[in-house]
C-alpha cells in the first residue's frame, strides 16, 4: 500500500513538473524558431544604421532610397524631411534596411499575437517599437513603447522610456518629450548608467538643433560636459558645441570650444577637424598668422598625413588671402595633380579658378579650372558656384567676341577698301584649301594613308627662313579649315545702327563686370567709355545709373548722389527715374513685409500635415501641402510644401510625372532655397529623359502618319481592269488632322504624354473618302 501511494505521489510530482516546464519549453522553441531570429536580424540591421549614421546629431535617420531611374526620378538622397524647420540635414542610408526591419516587425508580431505568456513577449514589443521608429512609423512605435511601460518594471524600462521620449518628440509633443527625458537622465544618474547618460543629452542637444534653438543646444552641450566621465564623447560634444557657436556667428566661443576639444581624447577625425576649425576662425578673426602657424604644424605631423589635401586647402586660401598668389597657385596645384579622384581635387580646382579670375585675371585659365570644378567630386554647392562662374565667364567671352564682329563690321563700313581686301585674302585661302583638300583625297585614294600624304604637302610646299616666320603665326587656310574664320559680309547697316550695337554691348559687358564677375575697376572701364565715346545712344541712362551704384559701393556718395540727381532731372520717361529718386530719399522704398519664422501663421497647419503622412494618409496630405502653398506663399513652409507634395507624389505614390510638376513649380519660384537646389539635379534628369523618349517616338509616329497619307491618296492606275480613271485627291489639312489624333494622345488625368503604340487603319479603302469641292 506504502509503495503504491509512493508511485502515486511519484506520478503527480512528475506531472507538475513536466506541467511547470511547459512554460520553459515554450520559451525554448519560441527563442529559436522566431525571437532568436528576430534579435539577430534587428542587432545586424541596428548596427548598420549606426555604421552609416553620418552625423550622431541629425535628428531624424532616413532610411528611404528613392527608385531606379527608368522613365522616372533617379536615385537621389534627400536633405530634408517633412517637419524639418531648421538647416539640419537628415542622415542617409542605402541598402534593404526598411525590407529588414520590416521582417523584423513580422517576425516579432508572431510572438506579440499568438504568443503573449512568452518571456520574450516584452523582448518583441521594445524590438518592435525600435524598429518602427527608425521607419520613421512614429505613432506605431510610440503605442508599441507605451504597452511596454504599461507591463510595469522590466529589464527594458528606463531604456524603453527614452525611447518613449525621442516618439513624443518626433510627434512634436515637445513638453512630454523633454520632461520624459530629463527623468530618464535623471534615473540613469543615480543608477550610473552612463549609456543611457550619453543618449539622452545627445538626443536633447540634437532636438534643440534641429529646432533652431541653439542657445539651449549650447546650454544642453554643457550640462553634459559637466557629468560625463567619457573623454571621446566629450570631445565630440564640446566640437558639436563649437558648430552651434558657428550657426550664431559667435566666433570667439566657437574658437575656444574647437581648442577645447583637445583637452580630452578625441577620435581621430574630431581632432582633425577641431584644428581645420581652429585654424579657419583666426584666419576669419583676423589673426592670419596664428592660422597659417596652426596649418603648418599639422602640415608636419605624422599623423595627418594622409589628409594633407584638406591642410594644403586651407593654406592655399590663406595665401589667396594675403595675396601671395604663386603659393596659392603652387598649393591648390599640388592638390589637383595629387588627388584627382578625391573631392578635395574638385575644391582645389575651384579655388585656382577664383585665383585665376579675381587676381591674375586670366579668363581663360578660369574657365578652364571652374570646368574641371564643376565636372568633379567636390561638393554639390562648389559644383554648383563652379558652373556659375564658368557660365560667367563663357558670358565674357561671348560678349568680347560681338564686340569684335561689331568693331569689324564699323571698319567695313567706314573703311569699304579693307572689306574688299578681306574678301579677296578670304577667297586666295578658301581657293589654297580646297586645293590642298583635293590633293590629299587623290592622295589617298592611290593608297597613301592621310599622314603620308600631310607629310608630302609639307615637303612640296617652299621652305621658308627661319627668321621669316612669325611665332604663332596661323595660315588663314588653316583658320577656315577649324571654321574659325567666316567669309566676310558687307555690313546692311548704318555705320550708326552699329555704334548702337556697340554701346549695348559695352554695356552688357560692363554690366557682367558689375555683378557677375565683381570686377569693380573693369566695369568702371567700360561704363566710362560708353560716356565718353557713345554719349548720345539710349543706353546712356542706365550707364549712368549703374555708374551712380558704382560709386556708392566705392562710398563716394557725393558722386553718386549727383548722378542720380542728374537722372531725376534729365529722364522723365525713363522707368530708373523712380530707382534715382529712391536713392535720393525722394520716394520711399517700398518694404517687403518678412514674417519671423517663430510667428509663421503656415507652421500651425503644417505640424497637423505631417501627422497625415506618418498616418500614410498620403493623397490629404498631399492637399493640404498645397493649400499651404497656395494660402502662404510669402512662408517659409510654401517651398517646403511644395517639395513634400513632390516627396509623396514620387516616393510614396510612384507618381513621378505629378512628382516633376511639384518639383518644377519649387525650381520655378523659389529657386535659391535648399529645397529647390535638392530637386533641381533630379528633375533636369527627368525632364531629359522625356525629351529623349518623346524624340526616340516622333520618328515612327511621323513614319506612320506619312504612311497612312500616301494609303488614303487615291492615285490613276491604268493597268487596274473594271475600275473608273479616278483623278488623284490628296488628303486635306483638317481630315489628316482628325486622322492625327491618335499620334498626339495625352491623358490629362495621370498628366503624362501615353507612350502606347500608334494603331492606324491600315486599309483606308474601307472608309468612303469624299472628294473636295
Amino acid at each position: 500500500m506504502k509503495k503504491k501511494n509512493f508511485l502515486k505521489a511519484l506520478s503527480f510530482a512528475l506531472l507538475a513538473v513536466v506541467l511547470s516546464s511547459c512554460g520553459i519549453w515554450t520559451d525554448f522553441t519560441t527563442y529559436f524558431n522566431t525571437y532568436y531570429n528576430a534579435k539577430t536580424l534587428f542587432d545586424r540591421v541596428e548596427e548598420e544604421i549606426i555604421k552609416r549614421k553620418k552625423d550622431i546629431f541629425a535628428f531624424r535617420e532616413d532610411q528611404s532610397s528613392a527608385p531606379q531611374f527608368t522613365g522616372q526620378f533617379p536615385s537621389q538622397p534627400t536633405t530634408r524631411f517633412i517637419g524639418e524647420t531648421g538647416g539640419q540635414s537628415t542622415t542617409q542610408f542605402s541598402g534593404n534596411i526598411n525590407q529588414d526591419l520590416n521582417k523584423v516587425i513580422e517576425k516579432c508580431s508572431k510572438i506579440l499575437q499568438y504568443q503573449k505568456e512568452s518571456s520574450f513577449f516584452p523582448d518583441a514589443l521594445f524590438i518592435t517599437g525600435k524598429a518602427f521608429y527608425y521607419l520613421q512609423e512614429y505613432s506605431r512605435a510610440q503605442r508599441k513603447f507605451l504597452e511596454l511601460a504599461v507591463l510595469g518594471d522590466n529589464k527594458y524600462a528606463l531604456e524603453n522610456n527614452l525611447w518613449l521620449a525621442k516618439t513624443y518628440l518626433q510627434l512634436r509633443s515637445f513638453n512630454e518629450g523633454l520632461k520624459l527625458l530629463e527623468e530618464v537622465k535623471a534615473e540613469a544618474l543615480k543608477e550610473g548608467n552612463d549609456k543611457l547618460i550619453i543618449e539622452t543629452s545627445i538626443t536633447k542637444i540634437s532636438f534643440f538643433i534641429f529646432r533652431e534653438e541653439y542657445i539651449k543646444a549650447i546650454e544642453a552641450c554643457k550640462d553634459f560636459l559637466e557629468t560625463s566621465d567619457d573623454e571621446e564623447k566629450s570631445a565630440l560634444v564640446t566640437y558639436q558645441m563649437g558648430k552651434i557657436y558657428l550657426k550664431i556667428n559667435d566666433k570667439e566661443n566657437a574658437l575656444r570650444a574647437f581648442n577645447s576639444v583637445l583637452k580630452y581624447s578625441p577620435a581621430f577625425e574630431i581632432e582633425l577637424q577641431s584644428r581645420l576649425e581652429t585654424a579657419r576662425l583666426l584666419k576669419a578673426l583676423n589673426r592670419v598668422d596664428e592660422s597659417e602657424k596652426a596649418l603648418e604644424e599639422m602640415q608636419h605631423m605624422g599623423k595627418f598625413k594622409n589628409n594633407l589635401d584638406e591642410i594644403y586647402i586651407e593654406l592655399g586660401q590663406i595665401y589667396y588671402d594675403k595675396k601671395e598668389t604663386k603659393r596659392a597657385i603652387d598649393f591648390f596645384k599640388d592638390v589637383d595633380s595629387t588627388y584627382r579622384v578625391n573631392p578635395a581635387s574638385g575644391i582645389a580646382s575651384f579655388w585656382l579658378g577664383k585665383v585665376y579670375e579675381e587676381q591674375v585675371r586670366d579668363y581663360d585659365s578660369s574657365y578652364k579650372y571652374y570646368n574641371k570644378a564643376a565636372m568633379s567630386l567636390a561638393p554639390r554647392e562648389i559644383k554648383q558656384d563652379a558652373g556659375k562662374k564658368a557660365r560667367d565667364i563663357d558670358k565674357y567671352f561671348i560678349a568680347k567676341n560681338d564686340l569684335k564682329e561689331l568693331d569689324k563690321k564699323l571698319t567695313y563700313v567706314i573703311k569699304p577698301h579693307i572689306f574688299e581686301a578681306d574678301s579677296v585674302e578670304y577667297d586666295i585661302a578658301l581657293k589654297e584649301y580646297l586645293e590642298d583638300n583635293r590633293r590629299l583625297m587623290e592622295q589617298q585614294s592611290r593608297g597613301f594613308s592621310r599622314e603620308q600624304s600631310e607629310l608630302g604637302q609639307q615637303q612640296l610646299q617652299p621652305q621658308k627662313d627661319q627668321k621669316d616666320i612669325k611665332p604663332k603665326q596661323i595660315p588663314l587656310k588653316t583658320l577656315i579649315a577649324q571654321g574659325k574664320i567666316k567669309k566676310p559680309e558687307r555690313p546692311r547697316i548704318s555705320a550708326d545702327s552699329i555704334k548702337t550695337e556697340y554701346a549695348q554691348s559695352l554695356y552688357t559687358l560692363g554690366s557682367l563686370f558689375f555683378s557677375e564677375l565683381d570686377a569693380l575697376d573693369s566695369a568702371y572701364f567700360y561704363f566710362q567709355k560708353i560716356l565718353n565715346e557713345y554719349p548720345d545712344k539710349p543706353v546712356k541712362a542706365q550707364t549712368l545709373y549703374s555708374l551712380g551704384t558704382y560709386y556708392e559701393i566705392i562710398k563716394d556718395t557725393s558722386r553718386a548722389d549727383s548722378i542720380f540727381k542728374f537722372i531725376y532731372d534729365n529722364y522723365e520717361k525713363e522707368p530708373l527715374r523712380n530707382a534715382a529718386a529712391q536713392k535720393l530719399g525722394l520716394v520711399k522704398k517700398e518694404e517687403k513685409k518678412i514674417i519671423r519664422k517663430d510667428a509663421d501663421p503656415a507652421e500651425k497647419f503644417y505640424v497637423e500635415v505631417e501627422q497625415l503622412y506618418y498616418d500614410k494618409k498620403y493623397e490629404a496630405a498631399i492637399d493640404s501641402f498645397k493649400n499651404i502653398y497656395k494660402n502662404f506663399r510669402t512662408s517659409l513652409f510654401a517651398p517646403k510644401a511644395l517639395f513634400y507634395a513632390g516627396f509623396i507624389y514620387e516616393n510614396e505614390l510612384k507618381m513621378y510625372d505629378s512628382a516633376a510638376v511639384y518639383y518644377g513649380i519649387l525650381i520655378s519660384e523659389f529657386k535659391e532655397t535648399p529645397t529647390a537646389k535638392a530637386v533641381f539635379a533630379k528633375y533636369m534628369e527627368f525632364i531629359n529623359q522625356k525629351l529623349k523618349t518623346k524624340e526616340a517616338e516622333k520618328e515612327p509616329k511621323e513614319a506612320e502618319k506619312k504612311k497612312n497619307e500616301e494609303q488614303i491618296q487615291i492615285k490613276d492606275l491604268p493597268n487596274q481592269q473594271n475600275n473608273p480613271v479616278v483623278n488623284p485627291i490628296t488628303i486635306q489639312p483638317e481630315v489628316a488632322d482628325t486622322l492625327d489624333d491618335n499620334v498626339k494622345k495625352f491623358d490629362p488625368k495621370a498628366k503624362k504624354i501615353s507612350t502606347e503604340p500608334v494603331k492606324t487603319e491600315r486599309d483606308t479603302s474601307k472608309k468612303p473618302i469624299k472628294k473636295p469641292e
